[in-house]
């Protein structure tokens, strides 16, 4: 379906949710194509392309409501679920907090973000397999040691957004994305390794190439092979911009809305206070043009706005949705994130690696191993010793273990190699220390 037509589903929706008794309503709809190509050992294994759509639609009758979803979008489908959600919200229980954004917290624009990419039509089923076959070669031919592929892969999807309610907002836009990724398994010593990389872009012409994609996933490989355990002790640790992403996603999870009026996080209180080092600057920004994460308003139709949650050390912004605002009695701001990143720094990952004596360059962790209300931190790792700034030798086998307050605290450098490659996204930091959970000292 084309974009004004899904529009007037939308419309037509609202309309006759009014006529039947609904005080308020609001609907998304979502329609799109993927393709997927995956090749393993030379062979496609996988080869599926589909077509989708949906829609997700919420009556208010009050402060009572309820939410429907359905594929069919024909007039007098949509009519009896209309009347289905309106009979549900009925009897369901008031919530005096329910209700959409009041109408001068909407978005009143829809800025135009570069988010879809037409050559993507263009790419045929052999240029997937191409691709992926490419990507797949160069993994294993990386490094002799790797043995065996676990696959690569070829992946696209276009189409499109809509957002209406009856407050007068309809909204809606094109999106993109295509990557592509392999993964391998190197051997040594009866020690098996498993390496993976990918690249991923709203354009075709953003992607990084398949034979480096490739090549990265077997050195990936191939560089953990001979890992060994460390003493127990506390040191420094770096942690790589896959990990340091994934700190700051945890880190930020904690200020939303939801934790605040329930209490049930570290930084529920701490508004205005210093939460990090004064090197830590933590932005939001769904504008950067063709951004992963980029929108032109977000799922509850309040306009996007570049946010920092952590201004120099300071926590400088809860994320808070419409229902967070109406417990909290404030203004939302939008509950979730978009292009989430840590500011770069000025130093290389070399400089930062050389000022370690003693201490772990993290790059893979296992387990969640995060408790939100209280900060405790305590992830199974793997990475590579550091002795006298330089990487020694791989190790695995061990847990690190702090704070996330006391390590955000601690953060001592960050990195000047911030490449967007998702949602969240971070270069190089070290930590001052942490516990290093190993072999017992002889």
């Amino acid at each position: 379906m084309k974009k004004q037509q899904l529009q007037d589903t939308a419309a037509f929706a609202v309309a006759e949710a009014k006529r039947l008794g609904a005080t308020d309503c609001e609907i998304g709809i979502q329609a799109g194509e993927s393709f997927q190509i995956g090749v393993r050992n030379g062979d496609v294994e996988e080869l599926q392309g589909s077509q989708s759509r949906g829609l997700e639609l919420t009556v208010f009758v009050g402060q009572r409501h309820a939410t429907v979803s359905s594929a069919d979008f024909r007039r007098r489908s949509l009519t009896r679920l209309i009347r289905d959600a309106i009979a549900t919200a009925k009897v369901s229980d008031e919530d005096p907090s329910a209700g959409m954004a009041e109408p001068e917290h909407l978005a009143k624009e829809v800025p135009e973000l570069d988010l879809y990419d037409p050559a993507i039509e263009r790419i045929t089923v052999a240029d997937r397999i191409r691709i992926a076959r490419q990507c797949e070669a160069a993994a294993m031919a990386a490094d002799p040691r790797i043995t065996q592929s676990s696959g690569a892969s070829f992946s696209d999807n276009r189409g499109v957004v809509v957002l209406a309610n009856s407050r007068g907002f309809v909204g809606s836009y094109a999106g993109s994305m295509v990557s592509i990724s392999a993964s391998v398994v190197a051997e040594a010593d009866q020690q098996m390794q498993v390496g993976s990389w990918y690249s991923v872009s709203r354009k075709l012409a953003g992607l990084e190439s398949p034979e480096l994609v490739g090549k990265i996933a077997g050195e990936h490989a191939a560089r953990q092979l001979g890992g060994r355990s460390v003493a127990s002790q506390v040191v420094p640790v770096v942690f790589d911009p896959q990990m340091a992403a994934r700190l700051v996603g945890q880190f930020v999870g904690a200020a939303s809305g939801a934790h605040v009026y329930r209490k049930s996080s570290f930084l529920h209180d701490k508004f205005g206070q210093m939460v990090a080092s004064p090197l830590v600057t933590i932005v939001d920004d769904p504008l950067i043009p063709g951004g992963l994460g980029s929108r032109p308003f977000d799922a509850e139709a309040l306009p996007s706005r570049r946010r920092e949650i952590v201004s120099e050390g300071k926590l400088a912004a809860h994320l808070i949705g419409v229902y967070a605002a109406r417990m909290l009695k404030t203004a939302p701001n939008g509950q979730g994130t978009s292009n989430l990143y840590l500011q770069a720094g000025t130093l290389t990952p070399e400089e930062i690696i050389g000022s370690v004596q003693n201490g772990l360059y993290l790059t893979g962790v296992s387990g969640p191993g995060f408790n939100a209300t209280t900060g405790d931190y305590s992830v199974g790792a793997s990475g590579f010793w550091i002795e006298n700034g330089k990487l020694a030798y791989p190790v695995e086998g061990i847990t690190i273990a702090s704070n996330v307050v006391a390590m955000f605290n601690g953060i001592e450098a960050i990195g000047n190699d911030l490449v967007f490659r998702g949602g969240t996204n971070a270069p190089t930091v070290k930590i001052r220390s942490m516990t290093i959970a190993g072999k017992a000292s002889s």
